[in-house]
């Protein structure tokens, strides 16, 4: 799974040019580099890493194509309508909530997902819907708590009309999967049952891979010796991190700060300052053995795999896929990949499960 090892830096599409530093190096990409004035390669002639599980385990293959496949469930294909709601069920419904006649704000669904006797609704809402029958709509009667975060219906008597589209199957069986259900998805190159257990076992092979590359990234980084950082290139690196960082705090409606506060349990540059130091120095690394082995990305091939992961992606022209980046981060990241391939193959992993493939 290209860069995946590269960690949250792949979410940017923009990131900055990693430049060199010093006399020699200032300006120049990691290629360019003499990063061997700043790492003292360890031994990376053979690896052995222990995981859990090794490559994808069959049940968890079953589990992950049930949970998406029921997501998308509909009462014509796969919905139970047979019998009435009961205690424990998870439903698929309609509803709107009225004061006084009128629909009141957040009260109003289409297709919301619901398991009976959770407690995600005011009380009597789940209980109201025990022995309703699927297709059916009923009109509950209720009442909000007096203490409910809204003011304006704290207290308020609301009539909620509900229609139970069909019950939600506990899990399904990929032999009882429609290609239906799983046109209905999406997703891309995925029409079919048989489409839809590859992406799913694809999603979790990258998983496992990604746990294989990371235990040899972390073999190999205490193998080396680190000499001080150049500080122009790791400055970058913090800026580039500043920006994943920050991406990633917005989707918690956070500050960097208070993202790195509550998931690390430190301030936003002391996590931009580890994550751009351990990053640079494991960019610094895999660019040293890929000079000690003459690993390279040549502009022929650079230019190629620019121009199919941009054909993938759905861009007409390379230009449009790399945007305001550079093409050189690409080549870091293209050679990083490459870099990774060559110590995979001196790899021995040790685990639990079997590939099911």
């Amino acid at each position: 799974m290209r860069r995946k090892f590269a960690g949250l830096a792949a979410v940017l599409a923009a990131a900055v040019l990693i430049t060199g530093c010093g006399s020699d190096d200032a300006g120049k990409p990691l290629d360019q580099m003499k990063v061997e004035k700043y790492v003292k390669i360890g031994d990376y002639g053979s690896f052995e890493v222990s995981l859990d599980k090794v490559g994808v385990d069959e049940e968890e293959l079953k589990a992950l194509m049930s949970s998406n496949y029921i997501a998308y469930v509909t009462p014509e294909h796969g919905g139970i309508l047979d019998r009435a709601v009961a205690e424990g069920d998870t439903v698929r419904i309609d509803y709107e909530g009225k004061k006084d006649g009128v629909a009141f704000a957040g009260g109003t669904a289409q297709n919301a997902d619901l398991t009976i006797g959770s407690g995600q609704f005011i009380d009597g809402f789940e209980d109201g819907l025990v022995g309703v029958m699927p297709g059916e709509t009923v009109d509950l009667d209720l009442k909000f708590p007096e203490g409910y975060g809204n003011a304006d219906l704290a207290g308020q008597a609301v009539v909620f009309t509900v229609t139970v589209n069909c019950i939600l199957p506990e899990k399904v069986a990929e032999e009882e999967m429609e290609d239906a259900v799983i046109a209905s998805m999406a997703m891309d190159g995925v029409s079919t049952v048989a489409d839809f257990r590859q992406a799913a076992y694809d999603y979790l092979y990258s998983e496992y891979e990604y746990d294989v590359q990371s235990s040899v990234i972390d073999l190999l980084m205490d193998r080396c010796e680190f000499k001080e950082l150049p500080e122009e290139p790791l400055e970058d690196y913090r800026q580039m991190w500043s920006q994943v960082l920050s991406i990633y705090a917005s989707r918690f409606q956070m500050t960097l700060d208070q993202y790195a506060m509550n998931f690390f349990y430190m301030d936003g540059q002391s996590l931009i300052n580890q994550y751009a130091e351990k990053y640079f120095r494991q960019d610094l690394m895999l660019q040293a053995i890929a000079n000690k082995e003459g690993l390279k990305i040549s502009d022929g091939e650079l230019q190629t795999k620019l121009q199919e992961e941009a054909a993938e992606a759905g861009y007409a022209t390379v230009e449009e896929y790399v945007g305001s980046a550079s093409t050189e981060d690409y080549r870091n990241d293209y050679m990083n990949e490459k870099v990774m391939e060559y110590l995979l193959e001196r790899t021995t992993v040790n685990g639990g499960s079997v590939d099911v493939k």
